[in-house]
């Protein structure tokens, strides 16, 4: 077998681009016996040359990025993260007929329609499996594996943060408070965990594939998003009650021309497919008009599964040297939240638990059947009393003004939750 010599530039040594460095020293020959190419980082750009980084080679850090761009590499990663700088150097990597793989999920979401169209411009490649779901090859399978496929529905747990967290509460009992520390403990959760728990993470991800199973160019604001910030441990014990479990989950779905979009908490049934997708994993489930559904899964983040999807991109390269047209794409107009009729988790927190006779008759005056129904005391002698209601399928309209009708009797003391119930 004849070796290929592909030169790798590094944008960034952070967790990802020490991964990459890991994986590809320990690897080399596995990398060199199993696809015949021998993979060299030539420069790693850093902010601080200074910073101890075991197992990294310090003669090749430098803070330069022309050190790293102009250096005769024949790839340029890009894991330094946010949008700029990443997308001038991505920008001039490719103008200058570089490949570039990134796994900056923030800036493909923003801006990637556009640097797939400029990497086809230059005949590159722009690699950028690692930008979601980790070392899951899901961007691999929509861009080749499917491609024979006209794809109906994209529905994942996509954000391993929110999906530790549910899982905690669900498994252990804890608190929304005390499963977000856990998982910042444990290092699933950052300092500030608002991009993940409030939906922002996963709508992101959500917008990238669907612009690549949909042929698709959509707006930043294309998805509708709801975080988990407001689901109580209550609200988990309630849907395990019913027979649900509550993900985090975002759908993408064809109907006629236009594209539905939603990442927000939902009630799955405990037979779902996405159910039993516990901890930090992610999960995507693509149905397709030939091959029916299909279940991608595995570990959603991480330095090594994130590094792992980055070094499948390079060798994919360096062997395939494939380019993903865009060119016969055409734009869809998004719907954004489409209003099929669904069943409905809604809590309420009253003042008096009998204000349960009063909620169901006004829901059911709106033409909506309430099939279970519950008054719950507060707990240790509180006053935080619940009315929860599961509703057979109405459309969200009819929620809303059940909703409102419900607010002007004033018997809510707090904000109330509405999740949708997945089929």
């Amino acid at each position: 077998m004849n070796t290929r010599k592909l030169k790798i530039g590094l944008l960034g040594c952070g967790t990802v681009g020490r991964g990459l460095v890991e994986l590809v020293n320990r690897n080399d020959s596995l990398i060199r016996q199993r696809a015949g190419v021998d993979l060299s980082i030539t420069k790693i750009l850093v902010r601080d040359l200074k910073k101890d980084r075991p197992g990294v080679d310090r003669t090749l850090l430098t803070n330069q990025p022309e050190k790293v761009l102009n250096n005769g590499c024949d790839v340029v990663v890009e894991v330094i993260g946010g949008i700029e700088p990443a997308r001038e150097f991505i920008r001039h990597s490719l103008s200058c007929g570089k490949h570039v793989v990134t796994a900056n999920k923030a800036l493909l979401a923003l801006d990637g329609f556009r640097l797939m169209e400029a990497a086809e411009t230059h005949k590159v490649c722009l690699g950028f499996e690692a930008s979601v779901c980790g070392g899951i090859p899901i961007i691999r399978a929509l861009r080749s594996g499917l491609v024979g496929n006209s794809i109906q529905q994209l529905t994942g747990i996509l954000n391993g943060t929110c999906n530790y967290i549910l899982t905690r509460m669900s498994e252990d009992r804890l608190s929304f408070d005390a499963a977000l520390h856990e998982a910042q403990a444990k290092g699933f959760a950052e300092a500030d965990p608002s991009l993940d728990v409030d939906g922002q993470d996963a709508a992101q991800k959500l917008k990238i594939l669907t612009e690549l199973a949909f042929n698709a160019k959509l707006s930043s604001t294309a998805v509708p998003v709801e975080g988990i910030r407001d689901i109580t441990l209550e609200d988990v014990e309630a849907a395990a009650e019913f027979g649900y479990v509550i993900k985090h989950v975002a759908t993408s779905e064809l109907v006629g021309e236009t594209i539905a979009l939603r990442a927000a908490p939902v009630l799955l049934p405990s037979a779902h497919q996405l159910a039993g997708v516990r901890d930090e994993n992610n999960a995507v489930l693509v149905r397709g008009d030939a091959v029916g559904e299909m279940l991608f899964s595995g570990k959603g983040a991480g330095s090594l599964p994130t590094a792992s999807a980055v070094l499948s991109d390079v060798v994919d390269i360096a062997c395939h040297r494939k380019r993903f047209s865009v060119s016969s794409r055409q734009d869809r107009v998004s719907a954004g939240a489409c209003d099929h009729p669904s069943r409905y988790y809604v809590r309420f927190s009253v003042g008096e638990p009998s204000a349960i006779g009063r909620i169901t008759t006004v829901f059911n005056r709106n033409g909506i059947e309430v099939t279970r129904a519950a008054a719950v005391w507060g707990r240790n002698g509180s006053s935080k009393h619940q009315v929860r209601l599961l509703t057979q399928p109405s459309s969200r309209k009819t929620i809303e003004a059940a909703l409102l009708a419900v607010a002007q009797l004033k018997l809510e003391t707090a904000k109330n939750l509405v999740l949708t119930v997945a089929a």
